[in-house]
């Protein structure tokens, strides 16, 4: 069990930077990309689709990391000021709203995947899998962690009622 939250905390942190050093890779290739262009008339080819691959990559992986850490948005405000029980039924369902947008996110994206699979992007030669790739990746972690959130929620009600 040690193991596996060594495991777990590991890949958050290896997400958590690596969606960062995709920020910082963004940031630089913008950079590079406005200084070529206007101080130079010379803008670099893969100045629009490279960035966006990477965006897509950090948005998704970043998600993850605060689905993760339950630091996705929420509203509190009732939701705080209801009684336990009804809390816990609240706070089910919208984990259930949740992981059925995730599922159908991954589901619906499959197929564009395969249809995608085959071209590639003109000024990188990368696939255009790697546009389309992050939105299943980062949904199906998000799916594992949001299911974990809802279960540490009744867990949660279970400890503070006394097991009932």
């Amino acid at each position: 069990m040690k193991t596996l939250q060594l495991l777990d905390e590991w890949f958050e942190r290896a997400l958590f930077y690596l969606s960062g050093l995709l920020l910082m890779v963004i940031a630089l290739a913008v950079f590079y990309a406005v200084t070529m262009r206007y101080a130079f008339n010379e803008p670099p080819l893969w100045a629009d689709e490279a960035p966006r691959a990477f965006f897509l990559w950090m948005t998704y992986l970043g998600i993850v990391v605060a689905t993760k850490r339950g630091q996705n948005i929420r509203v509190t405000h009732f939701i705080d000021k209801v009684a336990p029980y009804p809390r816990l039924i609240l706070e089910t369902f919208m984990h259930i709203l949740v992981l059925i947008m995730l599922a159908a996110l991954v589901w619906y994206n499959i197929p564009i995947l395969e249809l995608q699979s085959g071209g590639s992007m003109l000024s990188t030669g990368w696939s255009f899998v790697w546009l389309y790739a992050p939105v299943s990746i980062g949904c199906a972690l998000m799916f594992i962690y949001q299911a974990r959130l809802m279960i540490r929620s009744w867990a949660a009600y279970h400890r503070s009622t006394g097991g009932e």
